[in-house]
C-alpha cells in the first residue's frame, strides 16, 4: 500500500520543438474557440432589454433621436431598447457610465459631437473618447448656422465680418455653452477669418440663445440650425450662413461659410451617434449597425428626423471612429489657439 501511495506518474518530457508546436496550437485554437463563442453570442443578441443612455435632458433633440432609434431597434430586433437619462457634467456623467459598462451590448450611449469638444475642455471627463468606446453608428447629421438679430446692419456674411472687424468686443456672439461645439465653431470661424475678438456669451442650451437673439439682447449666435429656422421664417431673426460645406435642407437659400468666404474647406456638422463600451464584440456592433442602417429606410424614422431638421447619417463604425478622431484634433487646435483652460 505504501509503495502504491509513493508511486509517481511521470509525464514524458517535451522537447523545445514539441513545446513550440503545443504553444502554437493553443494560440490558434483558443482565439478560434473564443471567436465561435462570440459569434454565437451575437447570433443570440439581444436576448434581454437593452439600455440606451442619453446624457442630456429629456425632450431635447438628442433624447428624441435616441427614442426614435430605440423604437426602430425594438421593432427590428424583437426586444425592448429602453432610453434612460443620466444627465450632468456637460454629458460626461452618462458618457463615462457607458464607457465603464459591461461590453456585452446591453448598455449603449447616444450622444452628440459634444463628446469630441469635451476631450479638450475637461482634464478628466471620465473616459477617453477615442479609446473609451466602440463606435456603432452615426445617427443624424445637421448643419450649424450663424444667425443675427433682425435689426443688425448686415445683409450677408461679408458684411458681418466687416462689422465684426470694426466693433471688436462690442459685438456679442452667443453660443450654447462654454466648450460646446457651438462655442468652438464660433471660435474657429473667428480664428480662421482673422478677427481679433468679439464678446462670447455662453448659454445653457439653444432655447435661451434663440429667445435672446430674437429679443435683441445679443447680436449674433452660432448653434444648430434647427431652432433658428421658425423665427427666421417669421422674420424675428436672420440666418446669414451655415457651417457645413453644403447647404442645409432646412434652409436651402442660406449660403455656406465655404461659399461666402475664402474658407473653402470650412465644414462643421452637428451629429448624434450611438456608441458601446470598449471591447464590445465586433459581431454585436455589426448587428446593431446593420439594424440602424435598415432603420434609415423606415418612413416613420425619416419623418421624425425631418421634423427636427435632421438627416440620417450614413456612417457606420469605421466612419464614426474616423470622425471622432478628426473632430478631437480639430477642437484641440481651436482650444489651444484660443488659450482656453480645461476644467
Amino acid at each position: 500500500m505504501d509503495d502504491f501511495l509513493s508511486t509517481r506518474v511521470t509525464l514524458p518530457k517535451l522537447g523545445n520543438r514539441a513545446l513550440a508546436t503545443l504553444a502554437l496550437a493553443v494560440t490558434i485554437l483558443l482565439p478560434a474557440a473564443f471567436g465561435i463563442a462570440r459569434a454565437e453570442d451575437a447570433a443570440a443578441y439581444p436576448s434581454r432589454p437593452v439600455h440606451v443612455i442619453v446624457p442630456s435632458a429629456a425632450g431635447g433633440t438628442t433624447d428624441i433621436v435616441a427614442r426614435v432609434i430605440a423604437q426602430a431597434l425594438t421593432r427590428s430586433l424583437g426586444v425592448a431598447f429602453i432610453v434612460e437619462q443620466k444627465v450632468g457634467g456637460n454629458t460626461n456623467i452618462g458618457s463615462a457610465f457607458v464607457s465603464k459598462a459591461s461590453p456585452d451590448g446591453y448598455t449603449l450611449l447616444v450622444n452628440t459631437d459634444t463628446l469630441t469638444s469635451n476631450a479638450s475642455m475637461y482634464r478628466n471627463p471620465g473616459y477617453d473618447v477615442v479609446t473609451g468606446f466602440a463606435p456603432v453608428s452615426m445617427l443624424t447629421i445637421a448643419s450649424g448656422a450663424l444667425a443675427v438679430r433682425k435689426d443688425l446692419a448686415v445683409a450677408n456674411l461679408a458684411d458681418f465680418v466687416e462689422l465684426a472687424r470694426k466693433q471688436g468686443k462690442a459685438l456679442s456672439m452667443a453660443s450654447t455653452g462654454n466648450g460646446t461645439v457651438s462655442h468652438l465653431t464660433s471660435l474657429m470661424f473667428r480664428q480662421r477669418i482673422g478677427l481679433d475678438a468679439w464678446t462670447e456669451v455662453p448659454y445653457q442650451g439653444s432655447a435661451k440663445v434663440v429667445s435672446d437673439l430674437i429679443g435683441g439682447h445679443v447680436d449674433a449666435a452660432v448653434a444648430m440650425i434647427v431652432p433658428f429656422v421658425p423665427p427666421a421664417q417669421s422674420g424675428d431673426l436672420r440666418l446669414i450662413a451655415v457651417t457645413t460645406k453644403t447647404r442645409s435642407p432646412a434652409a436651402p437659400d442660406v449660403p455656406t461659410i465655404a461659399e461666402s468666404t475664402p474658407l473653402k474647406d470650412f465644414d462643421v456638422a452637428n451629429w448624434t451617434a450611438m456608441l458601446a463600451p470598449p471591447g464590445t464584440p465586433e459581431p454585436i456592433v455589426a448587428k446593431l449597425a446593420a439594424a440602424i442602417e435598415a432603420a434609415f429606410k423606415d418612413p416613420d424614422v425619416l419623418k421624425s428626423f425631418s421634423a427636427l431638421g435632421l438627416a440620417p447619417a450614413d456612417a457606420g463604425p469605421n466612419a464614426l471612429a474616423k470622425s471622432i478622431r478628426e473632430n478631437v484634433l480639430q477642437w484641440r487646435a481651436v482650444v489651444g489657439r484660443a488659450g482656453l483652460s480645461p476644467i
